[in-house]
């Protein structure tokens, strides 16, 4: 499966932001130190065999974007709302899951039930959007706040990803 995530990157160019979101999705596929395998592999709009770099509504895009540019901030709260979409649904539905299933079941997985537990735990992977420059999961809007408040907003740049998982 594929999708679009985003890096949020501090720098000082938009060359340097793609750049700096490589070393992050790197980590993302398991390159470098410490780094852990939570996609197969990625592409930066910038390569010409990105899925999404001709999707009707991604297409166009540039590489990376100003965070403080129109595209910059769509490219964000698109994709905080799909990560909130996707997070309040799992959890409605475990919700179902758990009103309906006994421990035993629960313990053994039924309807995939501790799969979706997994899901709504997970700092990286196919339930995370948005990533900073180190290739950590901001899995919230008070997570991508912070992060945003405690640096230069004037330097930071989005940098959307085609992730295959």
């Amino acid at each position: 499966m594929h999708m679009l995530i985003r890096v949020l990157v501090p720098a000082t160019d938009a060359t340097e932001a793609a750049g700096t979101a490589r070393f992050a999705l790197d980590r993302l596929i398991g390159i470098g130190e410490g780094a852990s395998t939570v996609f197969d592999y990625y592409k930066t709009l910038d390569e010409s065999t990105a899925r999404y770099r001709d999707h009707p509504r991604y297409g166009g895009l540039d590489p990376a974007h100003r965070l403080s540019s129109a595209t910059g901030k769509q490219l964000l709260d698109d994709a905080i709302e799909a990560q909130a979409m996707w997070f309040v649904e799992t959890v409605a539905t475990l919700r179902e899951k758990l009103d309906t299933l006994e421990p035993a079941e629960v313990m053994d997985d039924v309807d995939l039930v501790r799969y979706d537990c997994y899901r709504l735990g997970q700092f990286a992977g196919p339930s995370v959007w948005i990533y900073d420059e180190h290739g950590a999961g901001l899995r919230s809007r008070c997570a991508v706040d912070r992060y945003v408040e405690d640096r230069d907003s004037d330097s930071l740049w989005v940098v959307p990803a085609d992730v295959h998982y």
